[in-house]
């Protein structure tokens, strides 16, 4: 048994025919993991572009809350008489100076209408909606590379 180990001794036939296959076998081995490591790769790609989509699409539900709380407060303020809808009114988080780091790259749009007047109590019915619209950069037109996302909100109201 030592003398197969010899370094003078010739290998046997059994070993003759193995000249090679263990090359074979680490190059299918290593195709296999190359394989596997580029799948890996794609799977956290699209896991990542799905992750920054819904975060854009948070910030574009908050924009349009936002709008429609500041809709709603000048429709009802506090210690006064309901005022008229405004029919159509524009946010612009990015430039109001606001300093919500949160909505930059929001805007929002916001319509609200008098859809209804009760017939004996006079109460007003009315229907706000906001639609919030995020981008991943700035929103120009000629752009192709911006991730855009828009949602919208729809509240009823009636007056006291």
């Amino acid at each position: 048994m030592l003398e197969l180990f010899h370094p003078s001794l010739k290998s046997p036939a059994c070993f003759e025919r193995q000249k090679g296959s263990a090359i074979l076998m680490t190059l299918f081995i290593l195709i296999v993991l190359i394989l596997l490591g580029s799948a890996l790769m794609r799977v956290l790609s699209t896991s990542s572009e799905a992750i920054a989509q819904e975060v854009i699409g948070t910030r574009a539900y908050m924009a349009a809350n936002s709008a429609l709380q500041a809709e709603l407060q000048k429709l009802f303020p506090l210690n006064a008489a309901a005022v008229q809808c405004n029919a159509n009114f524009n946010y612009n988080f990015s430039s109001t100076g606001s300093d919500i780091d949160g909505l930059f790259h929001c805007s929002a749009i916001t319509s609200c209408s008098n859809y209804a007047t009760h017939p004996i109590s006079g109460d007003e019915f009315y229907r706000l909606t906001s639609i919030g619209e995020c981008a991943s950069s700035a929103l120009q037109t000629d752009s192709k590379d911006i991730v855009v996302s828009s949602r919208t909100i729809q509240v009823e109201a009636r007056s006291l």
